[in-house]
């Protein structure tokens, strides 16, 4: 395994080193700053920028959007390749906030009066433990229960509510999985992501005790991996084991129809605009996600959000910090239009719902839920002293419980015992 490891990075690192062998200046006035990224909108923006920019020139470089995206990201940016803006994804980035690979970014937003209160609750997910910025947010994702609405007609099952409970959600799950089982259709499916478990219980749930220890055994958090775990066993949704071993993704399993409703971030919708790679037939409709029970109120989603970092090898900081501000400033409709929320709240206009929905296929009415300030948001990572290092340990664990090679006590205490050993001292 650790030859195949080493054998892994060495091959991505040399395709690192040619990149950055194929990008030098063209000319002693003009600098070259080197995006890279698996999300690219439409790239108009990019133009802009250079008109406006002249003495700046933005290569943008399209990476495979598949699970060994970051581990690449990460070996370019600290191996002396020439990446100047590097996108982090939906909590990946606290990790590398700790690992010193960023560059701190609170030189520029003081000097040049940039306003995090402009991103609201999403500026937060720039921040390290240390309390430096390492990343501004320029899209976010919410995430949803989508639902087949054809198959629940034919199921005769009533569509979702917006304001469910988890029970209820479980019954409807079940329902539809009940409807669906000749045809090898399942009622939900809850995907591998780390802490993807945890969406709903993190409407109540504490990672941490009041005097700081890990608090992995919190009612909510205990209830969540029982309830995966028994939606997995009584065949309601796709296993976690089998997920795996057949490498499903939510997007072409959902897509696919292989499910009656599936939770998923606000990405699903940019997928649905892809006809050519997910041509599927039927209606989708949207819900907020369950209430965690009757104690809960209000309307509620589960949220992350990914930034803009610069590498601390970048040679070109300036340039890339001025491209990172337009990005954020000026190209919300790209990035609604390419199916992902902005972040950047002056920029959200009376047209946005209508540019995140167009191409997609989803009613209007479903889309303006993603853009409802009224709901309120929890999510499922932990964003606490060294979160990023507990999350680890719980996806170390976790999966050994899902799997059946360890029982829920085991994986919880040495979730326990680890958090409090190698992150509390």
């Amino acid at each position: 395994m650790r030859k195949t490891a080493i054998v892994f990075f060495a091959l991505v690192l040399s395709a690192a080193m040619l990149f950055a062998g194929g990008s030098k200046d063209s000319s002693s006035e003009e600098v070259v700053i080197n995006y890279y990224e698996w999300d690219v909108p439409n790239q108009q923006f990019v133009e802009d920028f250079m008109k406006e920019n002249p003495g700046i020139r933005v290569e943008v470089h399209t990476i495979p959007a598949n699970g060994d995206k970051a581990t690449k990201l990460d070996i370019m940016a600290m191996s002396g390749s020439d990446i100047d803006v590097m996108p982090i994804a939906d909590g990946d980035q606290f990790i590398r906030f700790e690992q010193g690979m960023l560059a701190p970014l609170d030189e520029f937003i003081e000097r040049d009066g940039f306003d995090m209160s402009n991103f609201g609750s999403y500026a937060e997910w720039g921040k390290g433990s240390d309390g430096h910025y390492y990343g501004i947010p320029y899209r976010a994702t919410q995430t949803m229960v989508y639902y087949n609405k054809d198959m629940f007609d034919a199921a005769g099952v009533p569509y979702p509510e917006d304001d469910w409970t988890w029970d209820e959600y479980i019954d409807t799950a079940r329902k539809m999985a009940a409807w669906g089982k000749d045809q090898r259709i399942y009622g939900t499916y809850t995907h591998t992501y780390a802490n993807e478990w945890a969406t709903i219980a993190g409407q109540v749930g504490k990672w941490y005790t009041e005097d700081g220890l890990c608090n992995i055994k919190d009612p909510a958090w205990v209830r969540a991996l029982e309830t995966r775990k028994m939606l997995d066993d009584e065949g309601t949704q796709m296993s976690y084991g089998q997920i795996k071993a057949v490498n499903a993704v939510i997007n072409s399993s959902f897509l696919g129809g292989k499910e009656a409703m599936v939770t998923a971030g606000s990405w699903l919708v940019r997928d649905m605009k892809n006809k050519e790679k997910f041509p599927f037939d039927f209606e989708v409709g949207v819900a907020y996600m369950p209430r965690y029970d009757e104690s809960v109120e209000g309307l509620r989603s589960n949220y992350s959000a990914s930034v803009l970092c610069i590498p601390q090898n970048s040679q070109h900081k300036e340039e890339a910090w001025k491209f990172i501000k337009y990005y954020v400033e000026r190209a919300s409709d790209a990035i609604a239009a390419s199916g992902n929320l902005p972040t950047y709240m002056p920029a959200y206009n009376e047209d946005i719902v209508t540019t995140f929905c167009s191409g997609s296929g989803l009613d209007e009415a479903y889309g303006e839920k993603f853009f409802n300030n009224d709901v309120q948001l929890s999510t499922n990572k932990i964003m606490g002293p060294d979160g990023a290092k507990y999350m680890q340990i719980i996806n170390d664990e976790v999966p050994l419980y899902f799997t059946g090679e360890k029982s829920l006590d085991d994986a919880l205490n040495t979730i326990e015992k680890r958090v409090n050993e190698e992150i509390v001292g």
